[in-house]
């Protein structure tokens, strides 16, 4: 449900004797022995070969796009334009498209985990086949509150239906400082989100970062 590293990066070790702690809408402070637990780890599963070789270049993009933009100096900020080549030098587009897949393989395991009415086929494809899923947009948040705590997690996805068909689908991957809004539209939904959403078909070498 998080990336490993992710935790890694915000949390450092952890152990028994110096637990997480996770918390959904139905329990709270469930103590979390280390990172690797099958707590946190999605229901959804995928083969070996497909979350491990065929992915791996997917969950290298983000790691290395989520670690500049944690720990960049000056911390991130709300409007901030990012040049992709600082993260990505002579590499931005097949990089910035792995992080679209990264998120492309999260997203398939909460439709299938949770029985979302979206073509999970589209999705399956393009990870196979390496290319961006036209209809999956991404946005960049800087969080900007004081948090008393370390956090990362992600929200429920939540969706809008027409006639059982999910014509827009949005949630929220957290890692400290740093929001991604994952968003599924059809060509027919015009969201307001979507006008600050960056996508690796319409895209340059920066983004903006959204924000309150």
């Amino acid at each position: 449900m998080t990336k490993a590293s992710d935790l890694r990066a915000l949390f450092g070790h952890r152990s028994g004797n110096n637990p997480l702690y996770f918390h959904t809408l139905e329990n709270l402070n469930q103590r979390v022995p280390g990172i690797n637990s099958n707590l946190l780890k999605s229901k959804a599963l995928l083969c070996s070969y497909c979350n491990n070789e065929r992915t791996q270049p997917y969950d290298r993009a983000w790691e290395k796009l989520s670690n500049y933009l944690r720990n960049r100096k000056p911390p991130i900020r709300p409007n901030m334009v990012l040049k992709l080549s600082t993260v990505f030098p002579g590499n931005v587009h097949q990089s910035m498209n792995f992080v679209h897949l990264f998120f492309l393989k999260l997203f398939g395991c909460l439709i299938v985990e949770h029985s979302i009415p979206i073509n999970i086929q589209e999705f399956s494809s393009a990870l196979i086949e390496r290319r961006p899923h036209q209809k999956v947009h991404l946005a960049f948040e800087a969080i900007t509150d004081r948090r008393s705590h370390k956090h990362a997690g992600r929200t429920q996805i939540l969706t809008t239906q027409i006639n059982g068909h999910v014509s827009y689908a949005i949630w929220l991957y957290d890692v400290g400082p740093l929001s991604v809004h994952i968003m599924y539209a059809e060509p027919s939904e015009n969201r307001k989100g979507l006008a600050n959403s960056w996508h690796p078909l319409n895209v340059g070498k920066v983004v903006r970062l959204i924000g309150k």
